[in-house]
């Protein structure tokens, strides 16, 4: 028998609410109903033109109905998820941080009337020690769930994000600047015959360009480079009486962590 493949009364049966839209064919000939699938995908169009826009082939399904005759069922829709999209999810509820210096001073008292004497905005301090104090600041951290795809996450790729793991963008990463973004890892699978979906974590932290220390002004630090200060022994007159006191003398700002171009490591604009 001649191998013949037509459309059917019953096709392109159109839907506004899901947009879709089903082509139906009759296959007859084979009662193969693996060339009757391959002869399908060639013979079908991977997208079609409607009144609702431009609709996506979803899947081919073959059902036979006798011998050497199939049902083919052709549904188109709107798009799938594409390899190469990413959905964000964020977590704003903050980070805490040990520092040594306050914003100001508010109020300063004393036991016997005197007049106390001016750390310089430092906390905690007695003797040589300056304790500090844990306060709360703004932290962000995204996750990114990036799908990639097929066969893109080998176990060499893996090692690579491993061994990046700990590094910050070098350039604009997600609207960050330089130096606000520090990659966290990933978490995922691996496979060679199926779409991957990615969770890419990373730390957020803003950039400082004017800082004030005590009377140390204009310090300027990246969102993950660590500021720390060096203290100098001092007396300040306070109330006609001289007392010895501790005073920030300089601010160092450190590198802490490798820099990369995360969008062109990661894969991710």
């Amino acid at each position: 028998m001649t191998f013949r493949f037509t459309e059917s009364r019953e096709s392109r049966k159109t839907s506004a609410n899901p947009i879709s839209q089903t082509l139906v064919f009759t296959a007859a000939g084979s009662n193969d109903a693996a060339y009757v699938l391959a002869y399908a995908t060639a013979a079908t169009s991977s997208v079609v033109s409607t009144v609702y826009g431009t609709l996506y082939r979803q899947d081919i399904q073959v059902d036979p109905l006798g011998f050497e005759v199939w049902k083919v069922t052709v549904p188109y829709a709107t798009a799938k998820r594409e390899t190469g999209s990413y959905r964000l999810t964020f977590d704003t509820t903050g980070g805490t941080i040990h520092v040594t210096s306050s914003k100001s001073t508010l109020g300063k008292y004393s036991k016997y009337g005197e007049t106390a004497p001016d750390y310089k905005n430092l906390i905690g301090v007695n003797g040589e020690d300056v304790a500090g104090a844990d306060i709360v600041i703004p932290a962000l951290k995204l996750t990114c769930h990036y799908k990639h795809p097929a066969a893109v996450i080998s176990l060499a790729r893996i090692k690579y994000l491993a061994n990046i793991t700990g590094t910050i963008n070098s350039t604009t990463f997600l609207t960050f600047e330089p130096g606000e973004v520090l990659f966290l890892g990933c978490s995922g699978s691996e496979g060679t015959d199926a779409e991957t979906e990615v969770q890419y974590q990373f730390a957020c932290s803003a950039n400082a360009a004017s800082l004030t220390i005590g009377e140390i002004a204009s310090v300027v630090k990246r969102g993950h480079d660590l500021a720390w200060i060096k203290y100098q022994d001092n007396t300040d007159d306070a109330g006609g009486t001289t007392y010895p006191v501790k005073q920030p003398q300089f601010v160092y700002v450190e590198r802490m962590y490798e820099e990369l171009d995360l969008s062109l490591a990661l894969g991710i604009s």
